[in-house]
C-alpha cells in the first residue's frame, strides 16, 4: 500500500502530461473547431476512456494512410472523364435557379444531365420488387455499393439473382460496409463460388465498437448495365419492408434512374471499387448507350461526398438549395444535427419569409443523435421554421423539396457525420413533376406527425435537457 501511495502522484503527473500531449495533437490536427472542442471535452470529461475513444476513432493517421490511394485515383484517373466530357455550364440569368448548375460544377465538376427517367419509390415495399425486376434484366454488369447488406429473406433473394447472373457471365461486383453490413460466412462463400466479386469497405476488427464512430461508406447504389441506377435511403435488410418482424413501420424513400445520370453513379462506384479492391474498371466499359431510348428532358445531377475532401460537397449543395428558395423548403431527415452553415441558412431563409417545414422522427434508433437534435429546435421555432415529429414509426427518408420545383433524394442525413465523415450520394432533380410527387408524400407523412411547440421543449424533463446539452457538445463526433 505504501508503494502504491508513493507512485500515485507520479502516475497522475504522467497522465496529465500524456493528455496534454493528446490535446495538443487534437489542436494541431486542424479539425473543425467544434469537432476539436468535442474531443477535448470528451478527453477531459471521461479520464482514460476519452483518450481511448479519440485514439480509436479521432486520430487521423490511419485514415490518411488508407485514403491516399483513393484521393490519387480520383484525381488522376477519374478526373480524366471530367476533362474530356464535362464543361462549365452557362449561367441562365433569366432563371431564379440559374446559379445551381454553376454551383454544382464548381463544387464537384458535376453537370446536370437531361435524358433521364426517374421513378420515386416509396418505402422498401416499392423499392425491392422494382430492384429485383431490374436485376433479373441485367445482361452485362451489376454493381452494388451499400452501407447495410444482410443475407436475410430479401438479402438472399438478391444474392440468388446475383449468383445466377454471375454464372451466366454477367460481371457482378459488390461493395459492403464492414461496420454496417452483417453478411454471414456462408453468404460470402455462396457469392464467391458463383463468381461474384465482393469486398468490404474499410474493414475493422471490432465492428460493434466502431458503429457510428468511424469513417464509413453510407451510400446505397445499384448500377445495372450502365443504364439503370438506384439510390436513396433504403439498405438491403428485411426491416426496410413493411410490415416487418420488428413491428416498426419504416418510412423511407428511394429512386430509380434510367438515363445519362446513371453514368455519374457508376463513376462513384468505380472510385469505391478501386479503394476496396485495388482494381481499375476500364472507363470505356461505362459509356452510356441509351439502349432504352430515353428522351425525357429531366435535369439531374449526381453528387457524392467523401471524407478527406477539401469541400463538403453535399452540404454545400444543400446550402445552395436552401438559400435559393423563394416560397417553400420541405425537409425529411432521420437525424438533425446540422453544422453552423446549414443551421444559419435555415434560420435566415425562414426569417426572409420562406416557409420551411422539417419532419424528424419522434423516436430514433440512435438516442444520442435524438438528444443532440433537441438543442437546435428552439432556435428553429423562434426563426419561424415549422418542426414536426413523425409518430407512425421510424422516419428514415432523406429528402428536400424546394418551391415544388427542385428536389433531392439520397443517403445524406442532415447531420455533421454525413456532411464531413461518411461517403454519401444524392441525386438533385430540377423537375416539377418529381418535386410535386415528393411533396405529396411529404404531406401524407404530415398526417402522421404532430407539430412541435415551444411549450413542448420547455416542459421536457430536466434530465432530458441535461442529456441534450451534453449530446450537443459531442455531436460533431457522434
Amino acid at each position: 500500500m505504501e508503494y502504491i501511495e508513493t507512485i500515485r502522484p507520479f502516475a497522475l503527473i504522467a497522465y496529465y502530461i500524456f493528455i496534454s500531449f493528446i490535446i495538443i495533437i487534437v489542436i494541431l490536427d486542424n479539425k473543425r473547431p467544434e469537432k476539436s472542442f468535442a474531443y477535448i471535452f470528451l478527453i477531459l470529461l471521461i479520464p482514460v476512456a476519452g483518450v481511448i475513444i479519440y485514439l480509436l476513432f479521432g486520430a487521423q493517421y490511419q485514415k490518411k494512410k488508407m485514403l491516399t490511394k483513393k484521393r490519387y485515383f480520383d484525381k488522376v484517373y477519374l478526373n480524366q472523364i471530367s476533362e474530356i466530357n464535362k464543361v462549365p455550364p452557362k449561367r441562365n440569368p433569366a432563371s431564379s435557379y440559374g446559379k445551381l448548375p454553376t454551383l454544382f460544377y464548381n463544387i464537384e465538376q458535376s453537370n446536370f444531365t437531361y435524358n433521364n427517367h426517374i421513378e420515386v419509390l416509396n418505402n422498401g415495399e416499392e423499392k425491392f420488387p422494382k430492384l429485383l425486376e431490374e436485376l433479373n434484366k441485367a445482361q452485362k454488369s451489376i454493381h452494388l455499393d451499400y452501407y447495410i447488406i444482410k443475407d436475410d429473406d430479401i438479402g438472399n433473394q438478391i444474392f440468388d439473382i446475383l449468383c445466377h447472373k454471375a454464372r451466366a457471365g454477367v460481371q457482378v461486383k459488390v461493395i459492403y460496409d464492414d461496420v454496417g453490413s452483417s453478411i454471414s460466412r456462408d453468404g460470402l462463400i455462396k457469392l464467391n463460388l458463383s463468381g461474384v466479386q465482393a469486398y468490404p469497405y474499410m474493414p475493422v476488427l471490432f465492428s460493434r465498437l466502431a458503429h457510428k464512430a468511424n469513417y464509413r461508406n453510407h451510400r446505397k447504389i445499384v448500377v445495372i448495365d450502365n443504364e439503370t441506377g438506384f439510390l436513396g435511403g433504403i439498405n438491403i435488410k428485411d426491416k426496410y419492408i413493411n410490415p416487418n418482424k420488428l413491428g416498426l413501420y419504416w418510412r423511407d424513400t428511394h429512386i430509380m434512374i434510367k438515363g445519362e445520370a446513371v453514368v455519374d453513379l457508376q463513376y462513384l462506384f468505380i472510385s469505391d471499387w478501386y479503394f476496396v479492391s485495388g482494381q481499375k474498371i476500364d472507363l470505356n466499359e461505362v459509356r452510356y448507350e441509351n439502349k432504352q431510348k430515353i428522351s425525357n428532358h429531366l435535369p439531374t445531377s449526381i453528387l457524392g461526398s467523401d471524407y478527406g475532401k477539401s469541400n463538403q460537397t453535399i452540404m454545400e449543395a444543400f446550402f445552395g438549395l436552401i438559400t435559393s428558395a423563394h416560397e417553400e423548403v420541405l425537409i425529411t431527415t432521420p437525424y438533425f444535427i446540422p453544422d453552423e452553415s446549414i443551421f444559419n441558412a435555415l434560420k435566415i431563409t425562414s426569417k426572409s419569409g420562406v416557409k420551411i417545414k422539417l419532419i424528424i422522427p419522434e423516436k430514433t434508433d440512435i438516442r444520442t443523435a435524438f438528444y443532440a437534435s433537441q438543442t437546435y429546435l428552439k432556435e428553429l421555432l423562434l426563426s419561424g421554421v415549422e418542426v414536426y415529429f413523425y409518430t407512425k414509426g421510424m422516419m428514415h427518408s432523406k429528402t428536400m423539396i424546394i418551391d415544388s420545383l427542385i428536389s433531392t433524394v439520397g443517403s445524406t442525413n442532415m447531420d455533421q457525420r454525413s456532411f464531413s465523415l461518411n461517403a454519401e450520394v444524392n441525386a438533385f432533380i430540377h423537375d416539377k413533376e418529381i418535386a410535386e410527387k415528393l411533396k405529396f408524400y411529404f404531406e401524407e407523412d404530415l398526417k402522421d406527425c404532430y407539430k412541435l411547440q415551444l411549450i413542448d421543449l420547455k416542459n421536457r424533463p430536466w434530465y432530458v435537457k441535461v442529456l441534450s446539452s451534453i449530446a450537443r457538445l459531442i455531436a460533431p463526433i457522434l
